[in-house]
């Protein structure tokens, strides 16, 4: 990754994607997004950002998400609502049966930014702290159904990726994964699991993979790629 800052366009961040074909140009809360393909020549940067500079001129922001007591966050394993509490005096949370509840002081401004972020944190390292106990269950039932061996599950903080896996077998999942459909969750974890056969995305590992979801494999991966919800955009950014 690599971070510039020019006079017009404010703080750019140019960024290597090994799946990115073509440089793609976005407008984040606070900065412009370069995502290049892998091999992209950093000494091309300067001449890049002259030959786009009317381009990135012209993209417009990001519309900044706000979480308010009308919306709700959904996981696979929890619901996420904001209550006002005339009794609370700093913001607090509980999570049972299923339910995560945020308590707000009921004169607090939740549109300040700094609250927005508490929230944003807050509803994170829950879903930091469920896929750690879901995602290496799933893992293992998986493999064990398929007969796949596999090194360590981690959980990471990606926004870019929902899985990866390591020449060693060792599985990396974002925590952001728990925010899928169940069947998107169940089609990422074989995807990763498949590849501790094969490495590459050979017509050989989708043939293995399709095996391995019924026949739709395809149809989960289109799925999988078009995602969005508006919990996603509001804790991620994108």
């Amino acid at each position: 990754m690599i971070e510039l800052n020019d006079r017009e366009l404010g703080r750019i961040v140019v960024m290597t994607n090994r799946r990115a074909k073509k440089i793609i140009a976005r407008r984040k809360e606070d900065h412009i997004r370069l995502t290049v393909p892998v091999g992209f020549n950093p000494r091309r940067i300067p001449s890049l950002l002259q030959e786009l500079h009317q381009r990135l001129l012209r993209l417009k922001p990001l519309p900044v998400k706000i979480f308010t007591e009308e919306d709700l966050i959904s996981s696979l394993t929890f619901e996420a609502r904001l209550l006002r509490d005339p009794y609370q005096k700093v913001m607090r949370l509980t999570l049972k049966e299923g339910q995560l509840r945020i308590f707000v002081p009921e004169k607090l401004d939740i549109r300040r930014e700094e609250v927005q972020q508490t929230i944003r944190e807050a509803i994170t390292n829950v879903l930091r702290m469920e896929a750690r106990r879901v995602l290496p269950l799933k893992t293992a039932r998986f493999g064990k159904e398929h007969n796949l061996t596999y090194g360590k599950v981690r959980i990471n903080g990606s926004r870019g990726r929902w899985g990866s896996c390591s020449n060693r077998k060792d599985i990396n999942y974002s925590l952001f994964l728990m925010l899928l459909p169940e069947r998107l969750i169940d089609y990422v974890v074989l995807h990763e699991l498949a590849h501790t056969l094969e490495m590459n995305h050979s017509e050989h590992f989708w043939q293995l993979l399709d095996r391995m979801c019924a026949g739709r494999a395809q149809e989960l991966r289109r799925e999988t790629k078009s995602f969005q919800s508006y919990g996603y955009r509001f804790l991620t950014g994108k």
